[in-house]
């Protein structure tokens, strides 16, 4: 062999490789695994020369790999401190699916080196790319090249698709939603992401949340109000699924009315919705169900007495969220529900009973 430098290292190896100063014989040798380097530095400089042009040398590095130890190679492919250039020519040009997996996984790699491979990986390698949505998020063209793989499978195939609509195609029609101007919009809420309502906005089109009855129009002089209303009119479902998400106070107490059950239920994902909302909506006999069923799921705000005494003493709320919140109320509330003809007779019996038990006791 010709000269070494007096610090043999994989860095300074591959230095002179590149530079021409190991003739070719050498740089064949070196492919073949004989070179005085211990097999964590070895194991970079053949991963550099698997991708070399040179036929013989590069099939000669592969080979030798495949000869290493598994846990010398497992140690590199995994390692993130591994050169990003020999870990994408490995990649490249290995056929090892347990070693381009690790490669797949390992956040070192370039995503054009996965990109790459996309466009050739057999099935098994596949699975392994389009299951990184780190990446793909990253880098949404690995997607179109898993989709010119030749051997892709049906499998694979659909689930680039479901990939794709998830997390590019949902919200491409999301950022296209466009609110009419002048409408009251909470300010900390225009760039908030819609993530929360994505599902909503997946219904909107769907005719069953089409044919639902008109918002009632408010019974306030004010003609700000009766302005907003008159827009809302001429809005989509997903448009008003928006303004639900990101209204202030006013869209929200118009919305909250609506019997579409993704507008209303949509005002209730809104953050800007207060304590003092809450318990208005709570009290609310003009709203659908699925409004109190949504409002007694809120941990905080059902921690709130008032808002819990508004749904018990509310005969649209239904009575299976109703029920388990009687025993929570106090003496006078329950002696007030037991009496009131405008709750559920099964509200005021179980009120009553209470009522009794309590009294008795004391």
């Amino acid at each position: 062999m010709t000269s070494v430098p007096s610090e043999l290292n994989a860095a300074s190896v591959i230095n002179l490789i590149d530079s021409g100063a190991y003739p070719r014989d050498v740089a064949v040798t070196i492919a073949r695994g004989f070179l005085p380097l211990p097999q964590e530095e070895l194991v970079s400089v053949l991963a550099y020369l698997s991708g070399a042009e040179d036929e013989e040398i590069a099939n000669a590095a592969r080979a030798s790999i495949a000869d290493l130890p598994p846990n010398v190679v497992t140690a590199f492919t995994t390692s993130e401190t591994s050169n990003p250039d020999y870990l994408s020519r490995l990649m490249l040009s290995s056929t090892d699916n347990v070693v381009l997996e690790a490669l797949i996984r390992n956040r070192a790699v370039p995503d054009a080196a996965v990109t790459e491979l996309a466009r050739r990986a057999e099935p098994g390698v596949q699975e392994v790319i389009v299951i990184n949505q780190a990446r793909i998020l990253r880098t949404p063209e690995i997607l179109d090249a898993l989709l010119e793989n030749p051997s892709i499978t049906p499998d694979i195939r659909r689930r680039v698709a479901e990939t794709r609509e998830e997390f590019f195609d949902k919200k491409a029609r999301i950022a296209h939603i466009e609110l009419p101007p002048g409408l009251p919009l909470e300010p900390d809420l225009l760039d908030t992401p819609a993530d929360e309502i994505a599902d909503l906005l997946e219904k909107a089109d769907d005719p069953q949340f089409q044919q639902t009855p008109a918002l009632p129009p408010p019974d306030e002089k004010d003609e700000k109000k009766v302005a907003v209303w008159v827009q809302i009119q001429n809005m989509t479902v997903a448009q008003k699924v928006m303004l639900a998400f990101r209204g202030d106070k006013m869209v929200r107490m118009l919305l909250v009315r609506e019997r579409n059950k993704l507008v209303c239920s949509a005002v209730m994902r809104n953050a800007r919705m207060t304590e003092n909302e809450a318990e208005m909506i709570a009290g609310m006999r003009n709203v659908d169900d699925e409004v109190l069923r949504i409002l007694s799921t809120k941990r905080d705000w059902m921690a709130k007495y008032p808002i819990m005494l508004a749904l018990c003493k509310n005969p649209k709320a239904p009575i299976g969220i109703v029920l388990p919140l009687i025993n929570r109320l106090a003496l006078r509330d329950l002696k007030f529900l037991r009496d009131d003809r405008g709750v559920a007779e099964v509200v005021r019996s179980t009120a009553k009973r209470i009522y009794l038990a309590r009294t008795q006791k004391s």
